[in-house]
């Protein structure tokens, strides 16, 4: 009879050995996606766009709401661009749970804990401007419970509440790593749909009308340009510095086919500057692409840069290539080589006529324009040397780009400094 009792005691455990270390799941929101795809807002569509201290968030964000509202939310480059601004603060009572369960109960009897994340979300809307203009503001409450238990199956048993997703369940001697990972993307991509909806719950408190204007406005920015003789397709688009409320640039998107913000354009230039005045200044981008030299500009259209304009050159124009190209995008070295190449064609077919047709005011504010380039070329190539050199040192990446960069710097050097002696000297020579 003792025997028989021993045995069954037995079983009771290794039946609950199996099933100890377990857990219930559930999730609740307080703003929860529609589920609306024919949702619209007439014929006007978004694109949200990354301008975000949380990139990875907001990119997630972007591809979901296209998913979740394909009449809302579009892939192309005539979407008003959305800016997300998500803030987030968490309460959690998981780590007193734990405790209490360990604790009070030796791991047998679970406790329930709560992750409580309270999000902000505030969004603006890009006009054909360059310029934020909040759209709106929306805060709803995520929260996530969750019990355990260590020395037995209690864990199994459904924590008790509402949740708007079936709850997830955690085995953790059979399962535990994989429903873990199930759970967290569960809770990730449910976290993603409230956000999302956050971000149409904003725009549907925006002014219909200017929502309209501004779409009609991005549309305008679409045009079919003629390259070599080839087809292309431009986008014209207003870029941001980090934390500005104001684009500082227009660029030209250049595409082989109409243009989508998931396909890399085959080139971008920028074509208009902001002065600190407020006004917009049109400025010559040159194409890499073309066979003959061929600059972007921009037309304005009451101050606003509205039209891309395609310009062809028999010979290069010197002043267009005096100043450092933008070395701050993925093909510096390319674009600095090509930049290299034809301001040298630029000294030698170009440089006789400013000289001879220049005042001498110009010619003086030449020189000094040089000379300013110069002190940044040298002071970006021993830059670059230092990069190299740290790489190097600590044994992480190639510095074979850097070294490169440096030697194009101080080609590019090499050949300022005849242009500029011959400036100064044609500057001495004539009549203030």
């Amino acid at each position: 009879m003792r025997t028989r009792t021993t045995m069954r005691w037995i079983a009771v455990v290794l039946l609950i050995i199996p099933l100890s270390g377990c857990g219930s799941v559930r999730y609740v929101s307080t703003l929860k996606p529609s589920g609306d795809k024919t949702l619209a807002m007439g014929d006007v569509r978004f694109s949200i766009v990354n301008m975000s201290d949380k990139p990875g968030q907001v990119d997630s964000i972007a591809q979901l709401s296209k998913e979740l509202y394909p009449n809302l939310f579009t892939d192309d480059w005539t979407g008003v661009p959305v800016a997300v601004k998500i803030d987030s603060k968490t309460d959690s009572s998981m780590g007193l749970a734990a405790f209490l369960t360990g604790f009070c109960t030796v791991g047998t009897i679970p406790i329930p804990g709560k992750d409580s994340t309270k999000y902000a979300v505030e969004t603006s809307l890009i006009n054909n401007r360059g310029e934020r203009i909040p759209a709106g503001k929306v805060a709803f409450e995520f929260d996530k419970a969750m019990w355990m238990s260590v020395l037995s199956p209690f864990g199994l048993v459904p924590i008790f509440g509402i949740s708007d997703l079936p709850r997830d369940y955690i085995l953790l001697p059979f399962t535990g790593e994989e429903s873990y990972k199930k759970a967290a993307k569960k809770e990730w991509n449910y976290k993603q749909a409230c956000l999302a909806e956050a971000v149409v719950k904003t725009l549907r408190t925006a002014d219909q009308a200017k929502l309209m204007e501004h779409y009609q406005a991005r549309k305008a920015n679409v045009q079919e340009i003629t390259i070599d003789g080839k087809r292309y397709w431009s986008f014209l688009a207003p870029t941001f510095s980090a934390n500005q409320d104001q684009a500082d640039g227009f660029t030209a998107l250049i595409y082989q086919d109409y243009p989508k913000r998931s396909t890399p354009p085959l080139e971008h230039v920028v074509v208009a500057r902001r002065e600190a005045s407020g006004v917009w200044r049109p400025q010559s981008g040159y194409l890499r692409l073309a066979r003959t030299l061929t600059s972007l500009s921009v037309l304005l259209d009451n101050t606003i840069p509205s039209k891309v304009v395609v310009r062809t050159y028999a010979e290069p124009p010197l002043t267009d290539f005096l100043d450092t190209p933008d070395l701050g995008g993925y093909a510096r070295n390319d674009v600095l080589r090509w930049s290299n190449g034809v301001l040298l064609d630029a000294k030698n077919r170009s440089l006789d006529r400013v000289l001879r047709e220049e005042s001498r005011e110009n010619l003086l504010s030449l020189v000094t324009r040089i000379e300013q380039a110069i002190l940044d070329l040298s002071e970006k190539s021993e830059q670059a040397k230092d990069r190299a050199q740290g790489l190097v040192e600590k044994g992480q990446g190639d510095p074979a780009p850097e070294r490169e960069l440096a030697v194009l710097l101080r080609q590019r050097i090499e050949i300022l400094k005849p242009i500029l002696g011959a400036i100064k000297q044609a500057a001495a020579t004539r009549n203030p």
